[in-house]
């Protein structure tokens, strides 16, 4: 083939020098266990320290064998994952919300036990292993584990900002950037039963 042009394109997030000889670029986003788990012991503690993210000096050190195994047209970038906080109070102020549920005629639970189970099924959706750096939310997924796991207790649940500058269905799809893997920050605080909806506790009148 003739008369085609060819450039070489590789956007980077970071100022890397990128070396175009090689033919595979593998950018890596690593979530260390020590960040994660000092994660989960600041979500649970409130005396504890906010995780720090791993640099990416710290990365090379630790996971080194990785550039040792790679192919000779191969170029590694590990670069270091973080937690995106969603709807506790120590996510960021606009993706902080609150579950609100509307309970079933023929419920057998009482409110308490209804938002302990609201809250597992949130943490279990939220579980490290189930997601991926850069995958999105959408809460249509998340209503479905929760109906799911009472499916005669609740007969609805929405999801609503705490922000009063947001309005209702803001949080209803959250997008991560390429490094970032989403994260609950919540509890039983985060979740209030209701005997309907209203334009008011729907935020639909801002």
């Amino acid at each position: 083939r003739s008369g085609l042009n060819y450039l070489f394109y590789h956007n980077t997030p970071k100022y890397h020098l990128v070396d175009p000889a090689p033919s595979n670029i593998i950018d890596c986003y690593i979530i260390t266990r020590g960040y994660y788990t000092a994660m989960r012991r600041w979500l649970s503690d409130p005396s504890a320290s906010a995780p720090v993210v791993p640099t990416p000096l710290d990365l090379r050190t630790s996971y080194g064998h990785l550039l040792d195994n790679k192919m000779i047209s191969d170029t590694v970038v590990l670069h270091p994952g973080k937690f995106k906080l969603v709807f506790g109070s120590k996510s960021d102020p606009t993706l902080q919300g609150t579950l609100k549920v509307i309970r079933s005629a023929n419920r057998k639970m009482t409110d308490n036990q209804i938002k302990t189970t609201v809250v597992d099924v949130v943490r279990e959706f939220f579980k490290l292993e189930y997601w991926e750096t850069g995958q999105s939310f959408f809460f249509s997924e998340l209503s479905s584990a929760i109906h799911n796991a009472l499916p005669t207790e609740i007969s609805s649940v929405v999801l609503v900002p705490n922000m009063k500058q947001n309005q209702f269905g803001d949080l209803y799809q959250i997008l991560a950037r390429e490094d970032e893997i989403l994260h609950a920050d919540f509890s039983v605080d985060n979740v209030e039963i209701v005997t309907g909806y209203t334009t008011t506790n729907l935020r639909l009148n801002g």
